[in-house]
């Protein structure tokens, strides 16, 4: 499934922190500020495991841990963190996806994201 992003909050992308909180079209302004904004082409429900991949644009991804909020988040409300960092053996992002590498891509307005299953 792709999503389109339509929006970067200016506080989205700050280089401090390897990840990406993407959020849909629905998100409050205040959530807007940190999100990445995404819009799915297609309704569906998604169903993201480890060993699935992840695209941005040319930048490909292996899923190697989903949260256990991730999934549900995602498809109620299109929002879930991308982590591109190692998983923690505690403390996991719930709603996060974590990803390797561990390279954050470029983002851009009008950048496509895959979930690839």
């Amino acid at each position: 499934m792709k999503a389109t992003v339509t929006e970067i909050g200016k506080h989205a992308l700050d280089g401090k922190e390897p990840m990406i909180i993407l959020f849909g079209e629905r998100a409050t302004d205040s959530l807007r500020e940190y999100s990445v904004i995404q819009k799915f082409e297609e309704s569906g429900e998604l169903d993201v495991k480890t060993g699935a991949q992840l695209k941005i644009d040319d930048a490909v991804y292996q899923v190697t841990h989903v949260g256990s909020f991730a999934n549900a988040n995602l498809n109620s409300i299109s929002h879930v963190t991308l982590v591109f960092s190692e998983v923690p053996e505690e403390d996991a992002v719930v709603n996060g996806i974590y990803l390797s590498p561990t390279t954050v891509p470029t983002v851009k307005v009008g950048s496509i994201i895959e979930y690839i299953s």
